[in-house]
């Protein structure tokens, strides 16, 4: 059964994630890559190692937060690696659009644990 206590493991990891969405805004290569390091690393230590969820649903979503966390990654290295402007506001707008999603599946977890 899944826990209440897992709320505020979700809710620091939305932090994270929006932390990281305005350092993606700011422009802020370096900054962004750290924030993008600390929600990734929250996520594997914080939000994995909670207790197994019973709950198709929510293990369904941290698939695919795990699978995003991964493509956010993709778009950092190449954000920072870019040497053409075009290129780095093509990766720019790839990172922005992938933020919202992650966000989207951490409050329908939140959502979740408050309904069960």
């Amino acid at each position: 059964m899944l826990s209440s206590l897992m709320l505020p493991e979700y809710q620091q990891f939305a932090q994270l994630l929006e932390q990281m969405q305005a350092a993606s805004q700011q422009q802020d290569v370096i900054e962004l890559r750290s924030r993008y390091q600390k929600a990734q690393q929250f996520f594997l230590e914080q939000i994995l190692t909670l207790e197994p969820a019973d709950n198709y649903q929510i293990r369904s979503y941290q698939t695919e937060i795990a699978k995003e966390l991964q493509l956010i990654g993709m778009d950092v290295r190449f954000l920072q690696a870019a040497k053409v402007p075009e290129t780095s506001a093509i990766r720019q707008k790839q990172l922005l659009a992938r933020l919202p999603t992650l966000l989207k599946y951490c409050n329908a977890i939140l959502q979740l644990t408050t309904s069960l």
